[in-house]
């Protein structure tokens, strides 16, 4: 306990004293081409001065004071998902993304294991940044008795400092016969950006595995709520999709629940939709315009009603994470930009609005040493949606 405590404390001294060097990190233009949409581009996590060269999963907001906080996995010793030594880790910017603070710890991990895959979200009732993630055990090393934990940390000071993270499983899920509505082998909560609706209720997708058989066989997507600003949640009891993985939910002008989900069969995207706040679910469907290679993705509502969505431009393989829009909520979309480069790995993203006219983007993408890192890219609005598609690698 005495080692914990100590490797506890000192990773802690670590992540909040961080270089010095990544505490104000300077724009960094994109090589190549430039799009005209393009203002700056920020290397955000695995620096040259990063503690580890593995950092994963991000996820992004922006405060009514435009404070925008970026969150991710710092993962110490390899890409590898939980049950790993993994902790969630921000950084804040004050002036619009172009500066960004020292990294300063949201949940480190401890005897249950890492905490992993946050979700961030926005609740306007207390002005806090509400922060989701799983705890434990892994997806595919869950057994009986040994399962995935739901965890959440508020800040009040945006996101300069964060509370003690908080099981909020019951609520959710139980390995076995209990009150949560949702049971099964494990669960993990959907990473990148959870959802606030118009009346407040906040939003993120949960994935859950039930085969105790098979490993990889079908996992179930359920949309799970909160009517109190974050404090407390409980799953919707009816499941959304019975094969899918990481979803985005958001609420489209006509007030229908429409969730954004991955595809592990790749291919295509699905989608889902409820019109009496997420009870019943129409039957998924299969995007015919928006490619999906299995992977996490992200989903906004813009000033003007239309949808963004970031996800990989290809069917099979993570490369190319690049904007589409849509001009009929979610049935049809039409790729509009290209983030990051063809020949460059490349796979989560996460949008925020930092003001009508500003779009902020994280990037995952590969670096030389085989570790992954984050990018985080601003995006003029105005001239990206009055330009036809091109990329600005070419």
């Amino acid at each position: 306990m005495l080692k914990t405590t100590l490797r506890t404390l000192a990773l802690t001294a670590l992540l909040t004293l961080a270089p010095a060097a990544q505490a104000q990190s300077a724009p960094k233009r994109m090589p190549g081409r430039h799009h005209p949409a393009v203002v700056t581009r920020n290397l955000l996590y695995a620096g040259p001065d990063s503690i580890s060269k593995f950092y994963r999963i991000p996820a992004i907001a922006t405060l009514p004071d435009g404070t925008i906080a970026a969150v991710a996995d710092r993962r110490l010793e390899s890409n590898a998902d939980l049950p790993g030594p993994i902790d969630v880790v921000c950084r804040t910017s004050t002036d619009g993304g172009f500066t960004w603070s020292e990294a300063v710890p949201v949940a480190i991990h401890d005897d249950g294991g890492g905490y992993g895959d946050p979700a961030l979200g926005y609740d306007p009732a207390s002005g806090d940044l509400v922060c989701i993630f799983t705890h434990g055990e892994g997806l595919w090393t869950a057994q009986d008795g040994k399962h995935g934990y739901i965890y959440v940390s508020r800040s009040s000071d945006g996101g300069r400092t964060w509370s003690t993270p908080a099981d909020v499983t019951p609520g959710i899920f139980s390995q076995n016969e209990g009150s949560a509505p949702v049971h099964g082998i494990t669960v993990f909560a959907t990473s990148g950006g959870m959802h606030t609706a118009p009346d407040g209720t906040m939003w993120f997708a949960l994935v859950t595995r039930h085969d105790k058989e098979k490993k990889y066989g079908p996992m179930r997507i359920y949309a799970v709520r909160s009517t109190d600003g974050g404090y407390t949640w409980e799953s919707m009891p009816a499941a959304v999709d019975q094969d899918a993985d990481e979803s985005k939910l958001i609420t489209t002008a006509d007030g229908t629940l429409l969730m954004s989900i991955r595809n592990r069969r790749r291919g295509n995207r699905k989608f889902a939709r409820s019109t009496d706040g997420g009870h019943t679910w129409a039957p998924s469907e299969i995007s015919q315009s928006l490619p999906d290679p299995a992977c996490n993705g992200d989903i906004i509502t813009l000033p003007d009603g239309r949808l963004l969505h970031s996800i990989n431009d290809s069917a099979d393989k993570r490369h190319r994470i690049s904007l589409f829009i849509s001009e009929d909520q979610g049935h049809s979309w039409t790729k509009i930009m290209q983030l990051t480069p063809d020949n460059v790995t490349a796979a989560y993203s996460a949008m925020t609005l930092i003001d009508p006219n500003t779009l902020g983007v994280l990037t995952e993408e590969a670096n030389a040493g085989g570790g992954l890192r984050i990018w985080f890219t601003r995006v003029d609005l105005s001239k990206l949606l009055d330009h036809s598609p091109r990329t600005p690698w070419q």
